[in-house]
């Protein structure tokens, strides 16, 4: 697996062990629903005083139907029925996870094509 990394220079404050928790996951997601030749690209831009922090792959992506609902519990789409080790738990956690930490965390995909989720921190200070 090919990792990119580019325009990471910057901080943020949030708590490292579950901030750890959800990249594995989203990376784990990425591993999980791979094309040939897959690659993960993690880069960041500031916003408003806000970090967002974008993880993109180049796996199968999320269908259009599906999308809206990759935070439910137990939701685990079109690809997830696919996969027999999918549960539709990890993105529901991460969203859990997020909320209590106040990181916004979006997904948006293009089907067959890639995923990027982007995780939007408060800048530090």
């Amino acid at each position: 697996m090919k990792t990119m990394l580019h325009d990471l220079d910057f901080y943020i404050l949030s708590d490292s062990k579950w901030i750890e928790f959800i990249i594995c996951q989203i990376i784990s997601n990425s591993i999980k629903y791979r094309i040939n030749k897959p690659t993960i690209e993690f880069y960041s831009e500031e916003i408003n005083n806000k970090i967002c922090l974008y993880i993109k792959d180049n796996g199968i992506g999320i269908p259009k139907e599906d999308i809206s609902r990759v935070f439910e519990k137990g939701f685990a789409g079109v690809n997830g029925r696919i996969k027999s080790t999918s549960t539709g738990i990890g993105l529901y956690l991460c969203k859990k996870l997020c909320n209590k930490l106040e990181v916004d965390i979006d997904i948006s995909s293009e089907f067959e094509k890639c995923t990027t989720v982007k995780l939007t921190f408060i800048k530090d200070i």
